[in-house]
């Protein structure tokens, strides 16, 4: 017998022919269901770069008009789950309760968009905050997937980004920037962070990756 990776209870599988030689689930069939409820519906009518939900006629949302009038747009986000329901409350608690056992759960949630890229680049928290928690919550969920990144970027100190509105947001100096030089002259960039909303923060951090004349970004987030 063995346990669910999120809530520990025990799962009851009974070894047939079929599943012998398959890995065991890490899920029980509560959790599983949990997590079929937030998976992102890409059939719906979507934005087809940011996947926002449309609301207009348009073929580019009305997110991505406000962010074009001062960034340059990522190419395509990817990404597999809402944030709501259990989403939410597994990165609340990971974040922000500090339960790192959570970066287990998340990271056997989450799979890597299978796109073109050159590099993984994580969008950095700053360090004050990975201190205090003692952990960073994106490298440490992409360290239990197994995926090789660089840490290019850093940022200051600022406000939580949930505490403004989106107008400050965008009008906020660019709080990231680049401590070692690296050329990344025309390569692709995979930005990866734990939550898009309104797109600012990968966007300053594309900012950042533009001025140093990459090719293109593309996003990879852990929840929309």
């Amino acid at each position: 017998m063995h346990r669910c990776i999120q809530c520990l209870q025990p799962i009851h599988e009974t070894l047939t022919v079929f599943n012998f030689y398959r890995p065991r689930e890490q899920f029980c069939q509560s959790c599983q269901k949990q997590w079929e409820t937030v998976t992102l519906d890409l059939n719906s009518r979507r934005c087809p770069r940011c996947l926002n939900k449309q609301t207009t006629d348009s073929d580019v949302c009305l997110d991505c008009q406000f962010l074009e009038k001062t960034f340059t747009l990522m190419s395509q986000l990817y990404c597999d789950y809402q944030y709501t329901g259990v989403m939410k409350e597994v990165i609340h608690n990971y974040k922000f309760m500090r339960d790192y056992y959570l970066a287990k759960v998340l990271a056997s949630k989450l799979k890597p968009p299978k796109t073109s890229y050159d590099m993984i680049v994580p969008i950095p928290s700053p360090y004050e905050r990975d201190a205090e928690r003692t952990f960073n919550p994106v490298t440490t969920v992409l360290d239990y997937m197994g995926v090789t990144y660089i840490n290019l970027l850093k940022t200051k100190l600022r406000p939580k980004q949930s505490q403004l509105g989106k107008i400050a947001r965008a009008q906020a100096s660019n709080p990231f920037y680049i401590e070692k030089e690296i050329d990344i002259t025309n390569k692709e960039i995979l930005l990866v962070d734990d939550i898009y909303t309104t797109g600012l923060t990968v966007h300053h951090a594309g900012e950042i990756l533009c001025d140093k004349n990459v090719r293109k970004f593309k996003v990879f987030a852990f929840s929309r």
